[in-house]
């Protein structure tokens, strides 16, 4: 079985989070994507965040109709930070039969390095690197070769739908009281405003 993983606070999910768990899904023939929302970001600390109950719940939302894309609650209900080698390490561990590849965007790919045990995260795990819009694909392509050469990383490139949109944007645009069209799904939009969140988060 092949699974993907894709994590992040998701403060909320957008249409640009589910374009590269889709892409993946098809692209990568994946058994099922599991959306993983984090605990606690190793690198959002210090920031606030919308309740877990209400970013797992958009998660839910997100994903209702989505074939082979479900919810995973494994970090958000561990009471730590939620470092993706520690996941991984114990989701591998736990499920020997299960090839876990781990989905993420330009901005963490070009970081992956440093991250808790990044050189280890590239040694023994699989990736798929997703496009994001704002950066040049000269950008990645550098990096994936080092990652490659020096690590023996294991690497697939999406071809996902480059969706301009960010979480940041979005809580921006509720506090305005603008529309989410076309930057998340409608029941999302919906849930947001009906639980009045992100009013005073910027």
């Amino acid at each position: 079985m092949k699974t993907g993983i894709l994590g992040g606070t998701f403060d909320p999910i957008h249409l640009g989070h589910l374009s590269i768990a889709l892409a993946a899904r098809d692209e990568l023939g994946l058994d099922e994507v599991l959306l993983m929302p984090a605990k606690v970001s190793p690198f959002k600390q210090s920031k606030k965040h919308a309740p877990d109950s209400d970013r797992i719940r958009m998660v839910e939302l997100a994903a209702e109709d989505l074939s082979r894309v479900r919810v995973s609650r494994w970090e958000i209900e561990r009471n730590e930070v939620s470092y993706t080698y520690n996941t991984l390490d114990t989701l591998e561990r736990e499920h020997p039969e299960i090839q876990f590849v781990f989905l993420m965007g330009t901005d963490s790919f070009l970081q992956l390095e440093t991250w808790y045990h990044g050189k280890e995260l590239l040694r023994r795990f699989s990736f798929a690197l997703a496009p994001r819009p704002g950066f040049q694909r000269s950008e990645y392509e550098k990096k994936l070769d080092r990652y490659r050469d020096q690590y023996g990383a294991k690497v697939s490139v999406l071809r996902n739908e480059m969706i301009p949109v960010s979480s940041t944007d979005i809580r921006m645009r509720v506090k305005q009281g603008k529309s989410l069209r076309g930057l998340v799904p409608e029941s999302v939009e919906q849930y947001i405003y009906e639980h009045r969140l992100y009013q005073e988060i910027s």
